[in-house]
């Protein structure tokens, strides 16, 4: 199966994941992109009809091979939300503040880069692009989004719109600082 290639190594890259020992195994990502694909199902009006076997581990039919630009889209960008949410609750589990007189010792602060990423990385891209589509699916609205775009053709026709939408509005966040 093609996602259980792409879309895994798609979320390695939005989790900064890329170098051996990988910090989530290739079957964690894999059970987290179909339980992702569940809750992206039930978000979008997605252009497939896709079953979720969570047990065995399937999405059928494959949004690779089918072509499915938005599902290869939305699939790692939640994937890789769900995953920085739970580091975000493990390291919320493992903070310290400790007192003692004039001494003290806070390992909370570290949480800020935490809630950086959950705030302004892939909870907020995919959240913008799921607007993006589904504002882009009622015509009028379709046209205002995306006026530069050929008569008859959908803007999101290719992977790469919905990551230069997310790249863009990384550099956004980044100028304004």
């Amino acid at each position: 199966m093609a996602w259980t290639d792409d879309l895994v190594l798609m979320t390695r890259v939005l989790l900064n994941d890329l170098t051996e020992p990988y910090r989530q195994s290739d079957a964690q990502l894999r059970r987290t992109i179909v339980c992702a694909g569940i809750l992206v199902n039930k978000d979008v009006a997605l252009p497939q009809v896709y079953t979720f076997d969570i047990t065995n581990l399937t999405i059928t039919p494959d949004p690779v091979a089918s072509g499915d630009t938005v599902a290869q889209a939305l699939f790692p960008l939640k994937t890789a939300c769900i995953v920085n949410q739970g580091q975000f609750q493990q390291a919320l589990g493992q903070g310290i503040k400790v007192r003692d007189g004039d001494s003290m010792v806070d390992t909370s602060v570290s949480f800020r880069g935490y809630r950086d990423i959950l705030e302004y990385g892939a909870c907020a891209a995919y959240e913008r692009l799921r607007w993006q589509i589904q504002a882009s699916a009622a015509s009028a609205v379709g046209a205002v989004l995306s006026p530069n775009r050929a008569p008859g053709e959908w803007a999101p026709d290719t992977i790469s719109w919905f990551y230069d939408q997310f790249a863009a509005s990384l550099w956004n966040h980044r100028t304004r600082r």
